[in-house]
């Protein structure tokens, strides 16, 4: 055996200790080189991070390129314009002669703005009248329009159903009849039966306006109008986009969600909750009646404005509803616009009848026109009905043109047009503030009681703007002028006592710039 010597050991000793060492530091190392990689990524990716800056300053200059273009078209076409108005083809002119690219931006009247919408970027701009531009608002992008059964991303639903654009509102109105087609599974499907949502919940998702691009999630699918059925249906052969058909003034317009023409086993029976989003733009050129919804039964309207509405019809109409029958119930719901017809006419409802209506915390501003009855809320309550419209206001003007003196079928009020057959009414904590006429009758300052029927009022008021010469004023109803404290403390003192005794807290009260009472935001 070879003796080791001294030496010998040492060095392997030395050896394994330069080993040991070796492996530390690789280990070392490693560690080092993921910290520094852990920094990198988060330098790189982070909410502060290099590429999340460097896109967020792209975006930013983007945007501010947008806005200088909408400014410099916007000065251009007031200054071309004889009177410095802002018009649509005007600007739309000036903002092409901007951007020397086709199709790459689109301006749209939508009432009292235009929306200015840049097609590469996705987003859209806002312009008042007199030429303010909004911030930037990004797209939303429905990727299941005409399928109310998916959210905006495709996912299934259960247990409700999602209103994201226009084409899912009509999609909605085709469902609740039965008519025309629909989208399911990216398949476009027939309706052969109608559908009463009873039990389910319908939730807007966002504001929509019938006038804006931006409220239809593809407007490069073609639609059409079944005249023979009255409904829209998805038409791969048209050469026309639902928002070209909705908005044509010579068209019918929007179609009622569910079908008053037909029995009440066709009427809506759920929930549309508008998550305190807006109709707006919506318009209708009816030959049987108008409104948001034609028939409701069992249903809970709520959370809802429907703002510059233009509805034309030969028949009843209403904002919201045009016929209420069975345990209603519309809460924190209001109208503006125009709304005309040839029986009963309102701002919210213009039947209702048999078992109970609950309408709280609404108000109409909308103009109301009648050649019969006409009233700011509700145009007639009949046939056993009770009905409670409490905590509301009207501030619209209501006019019928009858020259008829047959009060039956001719009258007009503030709150409620008329009273027919049993039942019980009551207004309470109420206000009219709108202008009321007729040729041939006298106006009611609340309600018009037209048969003997008995309609408690409670705290119930009226501007002392309405001539008196031709106005009755029901019993406990009160007058006021602008700016009136005790009339507002009075309002709130009820609501303080009462906030919670219904389904929804009442709303407080307080006076808008010009002295007139309105809801507290």
């Amino acid at each position: 055996m070879r003796k080791i010597n001294e030496n010998e050991t040492k060095y392997k000793k030395i050896v394994k200790k330069q080993k040991g060492i070796t492996l530390i530091a690789l280990v070392i190392t490693i560690i080092v080189l993921i910290i520094l990689a852990s920094i990198t990524i988060g330098t790189l990716n982070g909410d502060n991070g290099i590429l999340k800056n460097a896109g967020k300053a792209k975006e930013d200059t983007e945007i501010s390129d947008e806005k200088e273009i909408i400014s410099i078209a916007t000065v251009k076409a007031m200054g071309k314009n004889n009177k410095g108005n802002l018009e649509e083809d005007e600007f739309q002119q000036e903002l092409n002669n901007e951007i020397e690219k086709e199709g790459a931006v689109e301006v749209t009247d939508i009432g009292e703005e235009f929306e200015v919408l840049f097609t590469e970027s996705s987003r859209y701009y806002t312009v008042s009248k007199n030429g303010d531009i909004s911030e930037a608002k990004e797209m939303i992008k429905d990727n299941s329009p005409a399928d109310i059964s998916t959210g905006k991303d495709g996912e299934e639903l259960e247990g409700r159903y999602e209103i994201w654009s226009i084409e899912d509102l009509v999609v909605l109105s085709n469902i609740s009849k039965g008519k025309g087609n629909y989208i399911k599974n990216g398949e476009i499907t027939d309706i052969t039966t109608n559908y009463r949502f009873e039990g389910d919940t319908i939730y807007l998702m966002r504001t929509l306006n019938f006038n804006s691009a931006a409220s239809y999630s593809d407007l490069s699918m073609t639609w059409s109008y079944d005249a023979e059925k009255d409904t829209y249906i998805i038409d791969e052969s048209s050469d026309k986009n639902l928002r070209e058909i909705l908005t044509d003034k010579e068209g019918v317009g929007f179609i009622p969600i569910s079908d008053f023409n037909l029995a009440s086993n066709h009427w809506f029976t759920g929930i549309f909750d508008g998550q305190n989003n807006e109709i707006q733009n919506l318009y209708e050129n009816r030959t049987d009646g108008g409104g948001l919804f034609g028939g409701i039964t069992g249903a809970t309207i709520k959370n809802l404005g429907i703002t510059n509405v233009s509805i034309n019809a030969t028949g009843d109409a209403g904002g919201i509803v045009r016929n209420s029958l069975g345990n209603n119930n519309l809460y924190n719901c209001y109208v503006s616009g125009n709304i005309s017809g040839s029986g009963g006419v309102s701002g919210l409802a213009s039947i209702s009848s048999l078992t109970t209506t609950k309408i709280i915390n609404c108000y109409n501003s909308a103009n109301i026109q009648s050649t019969e009855r006409a009233g700011g809320l509700v145009s007639y309550s009949d046939r056993g009905n009770n009905i409670t419209i409490e905590n509301c206001y009207n501030i619209g003007n209501v006019s019928t043109s009858s020259t008829s003196t047959n009060q039956q079928y001719n009258s007009v009020s503030g709150i409620l047009g008329g009273t027919y057959h049993t039942g019980t009414r009551k207004i309470i904590n109420t206000v009219n503030m709108g202008n009321l006429s007729a040729p041939k009758l006298d106006v009611h300052t609340i309600y018009y009681d037209n048969q003997g029927d008995t309609v408690q009022i409670e705290n119930c008021y009226y501007l002392n703007s309405i001539e008196p010469d031709k106005t009755i004023i029901n019993e406990n109803s009160i007058e006021f002028t602008r700016n009136d404290e005790e009339v507002l403390n009075s309002l709130n003192e009820y609501v303080n006592a009462h906030k919670n005794d219904n389904e929804v807290e009442l709303c407080n009260w307080i006076f808008d710039s010009n002295g007139l009472l309105t809801f507290e935001k």
